[in-house]
């Protein structure tokens, strides 16, 4: 699978997915329960000040993911293969920075990182797309 178009709509398939909690905890309810429950911080929910700092970082996150989203959108217009194999490798190093505190988190055994089964899930587009931006190919539909 060399083509770009394939590793960049798998990216924002991927992406999407990943965001989207994201956006859900800045909705409130169930999800944001039970986002403060896995951060392990005695008395977040019920401190007002805690909870409008949760409401900052996701509502930043957000933007964060929606600029991800975007990159990759117009990414998949380009034509030129230099511009598609750096374009790739560009999204490649924010996937990875994006990604990589999660994976140092894991390490060290400290809570403040998604399942393990999502972290598994960000490392497909950060292969993908450094892999494309190697070997990619253009092919015509």
């Amino acid at each position: 699978m060399k083509s770009f178009k394939n590793i960049f709509l798998l990216s924002l398939i991927i992406d999407l997915i990943s965001f989207l909690p994201i956006f859900l905890v800045y909705n409130g309810g169930e999800m944001r329960d039970m986002m403060i429950e896995s951060m392990g911080i005695e008395g977040l929910g019920q401190s007002i000040e805690g909870m409008a700092v949760m409401d900052t970082m996701a509502f930043g996150f957000g933007f964060i993911g929606a600029g991800y989203i975007a990159s990759l959108v117009y990414a998949l217009r380009l034509k030129d293969l230099s511009a598609l194999k750096a374009a790739a490798f560009i999204l490649g190093i924010v996937h990875l920075a994006w990604t990589l505190p999660d994976f140092v988190n894991f390490a060290k055994g400290s809570a403040g990182h998604p399942p393990l089964a999502f972290m598994i899930l960000s490392l497909v587009p950060i292969a993908g797309l450094f892999y494309v931006s190697q070997n990619g190919e253009i092919k015509s539909y």
